[in-house]
């Protein structure tokens, strides 16, 4: 219906303007009056848009702009801070005794820092450069008094060795090694012969595996008679063995009685080194 009534209109205004002239300027005023409309409908998404955008980039705009006004505040009390020390090496007078202890306290700590930083670093730089495919791995530990769990119980104090976190003490029992390899592995377990006659069963000493799987085996036993009469006829059992330990794997020493156990000086001694 609308197109036949431009059609006729449109034929109207070609065949005899005069007539229809009110017609035509309708139509056109109306088609404006849509366009004014549909241009005025799309203003506020196109603001929404527009809005969205600045505030994006104005947020990123005052976020470096108080990155810098943090590093700026920073050089400046970095800065207080320089100036200080020098008017306390000058001598100013205007600053107290004690205000320039503390100060230099402070100054030397953070030198101390900045040179423990750089020490390690360098160590560490060294030890790579040696070759950290094959280290040298080499633990031994000494007994720690406990007369109740059968599990031998190991600390790192007197004369003891853990040349590097290859190998690592875990809860005071076992050693875990944390690369694959050859080790000689070895124990000595000095205990003390006190039983009487009617319960004199035997010593025993057992160097046990736990490996990654959680899995435990003996890899050696010994079994010591008690043959002296004496309160405390102190005896030493050696064990030691070559054995290929997997990545994880942890030793760790079993004992019949662990009262018998003698903790004194050199006595008890738990350790392992790779080949």
């Amino acid at each position: 219906m609308g197109a036949q009534c431009s059609q006729w209109v449109s034929s109207c205004c070609s065949e005899d303007p005069s007539p229809v002239r009110g017609a035509c300027f309708l139509e056109k005023s109306t088609g404006l009056e849509v366009r004014k409309l549909e241009l005025v409908s799309a203003l506020p998404p196109i603001c929404c848009k527009t809005l969205m955008i600045g505030s994006a980039l104005f947020a990123v705009y005052l976020h470096r702009r108080l990155d810098k006004i943090e590093d700026e505040r920073n050089l400046h009390e970095d800065f207080v801070f320089m100036k200080t020390i020098q008017r306390c090496n000058k001598g100013d007078g205007s600053l107290s005794l004690l205000n320039c202890e503390e100060i230099r306290s402070q100054f030397e700590g953070f030198v101390k820092d900045i040179m423990l930083n750089k020490e390690e670093k360098k160590k560490e730089s060294v030890e790579m450069q040696k070759g950290d495919q094959n280290p040298q791995i080499a633990v031994h530990v000494v007994s720690e008094a406990s007369k109740t769990a059968s599990v031998l119980q190991w600390a790192k104090k007197g004369y003891y060795t853990m040349s590097n976190n290859l190998v690592t003490l875990e809860n005071g029992k076992q050693l875990t090694v944390k690369r694959e390899g050859l080790y000689y592995v070895y124990t000595q377990v000095t205990f003390c012969s006190n039983r009487e006659a009617l319960s004199q069963a035997p010593f025993i000493v057992s160097l046990c595996l736990k490996s990654s799987s959680e899995s435990e085996r003996i890899l050696l036993r010994a079994a010591t008679s008690h043959s002296s009469s004496k309160p405390c006829g102190q005896q030493s059992t050696h064990l030691g063995g070559v054995f290929e330990l997997q990545s994880g794997a942890s030793l760790f020493v079993n004992v019949t009685d662990p009262s018998q156990v003698s903790h004194g000086t050199g006595f008890t001694s738990f350790g392992l080194l790779k080949l």
